[in-house]
């Protein structure tokens, strides 16, 4: 998997929402991938995607969305609400896994990772109609 992936994630945001004193917005990320790699032997990926906030030099858990079956181009309809700080830099980690224990989504041990991504909430900000594209890091496993 040396190779330039075209499996690159989306984040993009929709409109803003409720201005507090002018220095935080609440923004809703949502998520898309495209091409991700097949790691499934009869199907296709079953993918979810997890969102990470780092907190000093740990990463918290915000939440995943919903697991779409057989698509290496899913597009998740759950998406995520987050605070915009104008006056931070807030770094947020993207980890796309291919579903295989759907009793215990979480059990990551059990679900393969198909790679992440490390994005600055400025970047979505900035970037064109406020859709970034990223391509993913394939995991090391």
């Amino acid at each position: 998997m040396g190779k330039d992936l075209d499996d690159a994630v989306l984040a993009a945001t929709s409109n803003m929402l409720d201005a507090q004193a002018g220095l935080s917005q609440t923004l809703r990320l949502s998520f898309s991938c495209k091409d991700l790699p097949n790691l499934d032997t009869f199907t296709r990926t079953d993918g979810m995607a997890i969102l990470y906030e780092k907190r000093g030099r740990g990463w918290n858990m915000v939440g995943n969305t919903e697991v779409i079956m057989d698509n290496l181009s899913p597009e998740w309809v759950k998406f995520f609400e987050v605070p915009y700080k104008f006056e931070e830099q807030q770094v947020f980690k993207v980890a796309v896994h291919d579903i295989d224990d759907f009793d215990n989504l979480r059990n990551f041990e059990q679900n393969k990772m198909v790679g992440e991504v490390e994005f600055m909430l400025h970047e979505v900000v900035t970037a064109k109609d406020q859709i970034l594209s990223k391509n993913l890091v394939p995991s090391k496993k």
